[in-house]
């Protein structure tokens, strides 16, 4: 064998026996996550929150807190972002300067508090007096003028006419007459009448 085709083989021999080593290409780098969890203030799950993450450019980007109350925002390009979330309830939550950085895995979680429940009562000055009054009742009839012409001059044909206008009464003695304010009084004679009020 000539000394060139050894020489040929000695080099493949080194080829052959040298450890292979390949660099992989690496992917580029994705960008972050954001993830949490919304709970209250006694660290109850809250489902269907809200919540938005804006950058300082004015981009932003929303999503709902599921059943187990949990979010997450993802690819998220690095930069400084103001967190805000908003749940029925509850007041409001922003958290402001939240830097994110490349690839990272930032969990940000979200104590929400109560909403101030105000309840307004306006009290007025004016007094609307409840009169049990006669002449102010609104339901009244007032009987004056040719209307108490039209009666009868007999008293006992009266009382039964002024019965009979009043209509049913409730009582076990049915309708009373008032004469100037007070009861148990003979009607008087209609010459007398100025008036008759039926309530």
């Amino acid at each position: 064998m000539s000394f060139r085709k050894c020489l040929y083989l000695f080099m493949l021999f080194l080829v052959a026996s040298l450890p292979f080593s390949a660099t992989a290409q690496q992917p580029p780098a994705s960008g972050a996550t954001v993830h949490g969890m919304v709970v209250d203030p006694d660290d109850a799950l809250i489902p269907g929150a809200t919540v938005t993450l804006t950058s300082n450019s004015g981009k932003s980007q929303s999503t709902t807190s599921k059943s187990d109350g949990t979010y997450t925002f993802r690819p998220v390009a690095a930069g400084t972002y103001a967190l805000a979330v908003v749940a029925p309830g509850f007041a409001p939550y922003a958290k402001l300067g939240v830097v994110v950085t490349t690839g990272a895995n930032l969990n940000l979680d979200i104590k929400m508090a109560l909403q101030n429940q105000t309840q307004t009562v306006n009290v007025t000055t004016d007094t609307a007096a409840l009169s049990v009054d006669p002449e102010n009742n609104a339901s009244s009839t007032v009987i004056s003028g040719d209307a108490l012409n039209a009666l009868s001059d007999d008293p006992d044909e009266l009382s039964a006419e002024l019965a009979a206008l009043a209509g049913p009464s409730a009582g076990p003695n049915g309708g009373q007459i008032y004469i100037d304010g007070f009861t148990g009084g003979q009607l008087p004679p209609k010459s007398s009448i100025l008036a008759i009020r039926i309530n």
